[in-house]
C-alpha cells in the first residue's frame, strides 16, 4: 500500500521541509519510489499545494508510475494510494476514444479518465470516479483534513504525520470529507 501526504497553503507558502520529511516517514508503505511537488498558483500566488507519494510499485514497475503524477495535456497532477481493479477496461475505454498512455498504471488511467469525462455532459469529472471500482484505504474513502494555524491545512494515508508538525501549530477542528 503507498502512502500520501498533501499540503494546502491559502496565502501561506508550503513548507519544502515539512513535506519531504513527511513524505519520506512513509516509505516504509512504499519503498519502491517516492516523491513531491509543490504547486502555487504563479498568477496570484494565493494557493500552494505540496503533494507527497510513496509507492508500492505492483502494477507497473516501472518509472513512469512514478508520482506525483502529472497530465501535461490538462494541467492535472495526481497521488493516489490504492489500487483500481477495473483500470484495464476502463484504460481500452479510453483508449478507443483516442486517449494514448505513457505507463500501464492505474494512476495514469485516473487521470486520463478525469480528462476525459470532465467535458462529457453525460457524466461530471467527479461521476468518472464511480467507474473505477477497486480498493482505497480507509482514510482515503474518509478522509481526514486537520487545519493548522489559520492558513494551512495538512492531511496523510497516515495520522501521525502530524507529530512532524512544529510544537508551536495551532490545530482547528479536524474536517472530515467522505468519498463518494
Amino acid at each position: 500500500m503507498c502512502g500520501i501526504v498533501g499540503i494546502i497553503g491559502l496565502n501561506a507558502p508550503v513548507p519544502a521541509e515539512l513535506l519531504e520529511p513527511a513524505t519520506r516517514s512513509l516509505a516504509h508503505r512504499g519503498p519502491d519510489d517516492g516523491g513531491t511537488v509543490i504547486l502555487r498558483d504563479s498568477a496570484r500566488g494565493e494557493v500552494e499545494i505540496g503533494l507527497g507519494n510513496r509507492r508500492l510499485a505492483i502494477l507497473d514497475l516501472s518509472p513512469l508510475g512514478h508520482q506525483p503524477m502529472h497530465d501535461p495535456v490538462t494541467g492535472n497532477w495526481i497521488v493516489y494510494n490504492g489500487e483500481v481493479y477495473n483500470f484495464r477496461e476502463v484504460r481500452a475505454q479510453l483508449e478507443q476514444a483516442g486517449a494514448r498512455f505513457n505507463s500501464s498504471s492505474d494512476t495514469e488511467v485516473i487521470l486520463q479518465a478525469y480528462a476525459h469525462w470532465e467535458k462529457s455532459a453525460s457524466m461530471n469529472s467527479a461521476g468518472c470516479l464511480h467507474l473505477l471500482s477497486g480498493m482505497r484505504s480507509g482514510i482515503s474513502s474518509s478522509l481526514l483534513a486537520i487545519p493548522w494555524e489559520s492558513s494551512r491545512c495538512i492531511t496523510s494515508s497516515r495520522i501521525d504525520i502530524l507529530f512532524l508538525l512544529p510544537r508551536s501549530a495551532h490545530f482547528s477542528v479536524p474536517v472530515s470529507f467522505r468519498a463518494p
